[in-house]
């Protein structure tokens, strides 16, 4: 991996690690809210779990903030849904065209043009956890299988 890449992948893990708080940092920042919850969905809470009917502050607090928020709009009733998402990087070997600079026996320099292969990187977004909310609490969960 070339310097750049190497930097820009320790900026993106950075950021990353700025933006994932454990659900025990969000417990210490909400200690009301959290003691407010039944012993068994504070045990599911600590450990980044939820379930069918957790509110939506349950919610916030085991897993964080969601990626993405969408509403469902039903002739019968709407829908939040909450959208998470994990980034997965890539990289795939190209060839460039390129020019060279060299020193030939004489000393003088030269350029020549060949081509050259590069690894291109990027990172793909996918989303791993959907939630739907009806009347403040879960009622689905959809879960990206691997």
């Amino acid at each position: 991996m070339s310097r750049p890449e190497r930097l820009i992948c320790m900026i993106l893990g950075l950021l990353v690690v700025a933006g994932c708080a454990t659900p025990s940092s969000r417990i210490r920042k909400n200690p009301e809210l959290f003691a407010g919850f039944p012993p068994e969905v504070q045990e599911n809470v600590k450990k980044g779990k939820i379930e069918i009917g957790y509110t939506k502050e349950m919610v916030l607090i085991a897993l964080g903030r969601p990626g993405r928020v969408y509403d469902r709009l039903t002739q019968g009733e709407n829908a939040e849904i909450w959208s998470y998402v994990g980034m997965r990087y890539s990289s795939d070997l190209q060839p460039v065209e390129t020019s060279y600079w060299y020193r030939d026996a004489d000393g003088n320099l030269q350029r020549i043009y060949n081509w050259s292969w590069i690894d291109v990187g990027q990172y793909t977004e996918y989303e791993t956890l959907r939630l739907e909310f009806e009347s403040n609490k879960v009622s689905t969960i959809e879960i990206l299988r691997r």
